[in-house]
C-alpha cells in the first residue's frame, strides 16, 4: 500500500444528536469510530464517555490517534466483560449524567455483544439487550447529544439497535480507502482522499486526518474570540 500522501480532505461525517450506528468492516477495525470520538472533543468541551462491550476499547490507539494528550483527559472508557456488567455500567452512566453538565458525545462499541455470551439464556439476554439500548436512548433524549454506536453482527438480534438509531452509517473499505456512506439513502457521506489520488488506511493516515481537523477547530475558535464584541 502506497504510504505517501499529500494532507486529506478531512471531512469527517457531522454527527447530530441521537443514536447513530456505525456498521465498520471488519478488516478496518474499531479505528474510524476512534476518529470519530475525538474529533467530536476536539470541537466541544464536554466530557465524552466511551463504554465497550466487545473488547474493542483499545486506549493504546485512542492515544496514538490524538492530536495532543490534553484531548485524553476528557475521555473515560468503561469496559464490560458480562452481560450484567455491561447493563450495569450503561444504568451508571445515564443516571451519572443527570447529575452533572452534558457530555460532548457517548460511544457505545460492541452493544450486543455481552448479550450474545453463554452467561445468560436467550429470553433474559434479550430483555438485557433492549434495556442497554434504551439506555443511550436516553443519554441522547435527555442530554440532546450524539451516541455513537456499534454492533459486532448484524441480524435478527441486533435490529431493535438498528431501529433506534436516527442515523446509520457504514464505514466500507474501497479501493482508494475507508469511505462512510449513509445507509438509509445509501448516498456517500464521506470519501478520504489525497490530492496524489492514493490512499492509505494506516494509523498514521487517521492521526494526520485528525491533526488537520485539530487546527481547522482551533482556527475557528480563534475567528469567534476575534468577532466577539469588546474583542481588538
Amino acid at each position: 500500500m502506497h504510504t505517501r500522501s499529500r494532507r486529506p480532505t478531512a471531512d469527517l461525517p457531522e454527527l447530530v444528536p441521537g443514536v447513530t450506528l456505525v456498521d465498520v468492516d471488519d478488516d478496518i477495525g474499531v479505528t474510524p469510530v476512534q476518529a470519530l470520538l475525538l474529533d467530536r472533543v476536539l470541537s466541544r468541551d464536554g466530557p465524552a464517555f466511551w463504554v465497550d462491550g466487545a473488547n474493542r476499547a483499545n486506549t493504546t490507539r485512542l492515544r496514538e490517534l490524538a492530536p495532543a494528550d490534553r484531548i485524553l483527559d476528557r475521555i473515560e472508557v468503561a469496559r464490560g466483560f458480562t452481560a450484567h456488567q455491561h447493563t450495569s455500567l450503561l444504568d451508571r452512566l445515564a443516571g451519572r449524567l443527570d447529575e452533572q453538565s452534558s457530555p460532548s458525545v457517548v460511544v457505545a462499541t460492541g452493544l450486543d455483544g455481552m448479550y450474545r455470551a453463554a452467561d445468560v439464556n436467550g429470553d433474559l439476554a434479550e430483555q438485557m439487550f433492549i434495556r442497554a439500548i434504551a439506555s443511550v436512548a436516553r443519554i441522547a433524549r435527555v442530554h440532546d447529544v450524539p451516541v455513537v454506536v456499534t454492533r459486532c453482527h448484524e441480524d435478527g438480534f441486533s435490529r431493535p439497535l438498528r431501529r433506534a438509531a436516527a442515523m446509520h452509517l457504514q464505514c466500507r473499505a474501497t479501493a482508494f480507502g475507508p469511505r462512510f456512506e449513509d445507509a438509509a439513502s445509501d448516498t456517500e457521506t464521506l470519501v478520504y482522499h489525497t490530492d496524489d489520488g492514493w490512499m492509505q488506511t494506516t494509523l498514521a493516515y487517521w492521526r494526520e486526518v485528525l491533526e488537520h481537523r485539530a487546527r481547522m477547530h482551533e482556527a475557528s475558535t480563534v475567528e469567534r474570540a476575534m468577532a466577539s464584541p469588546g474583542v481588538q
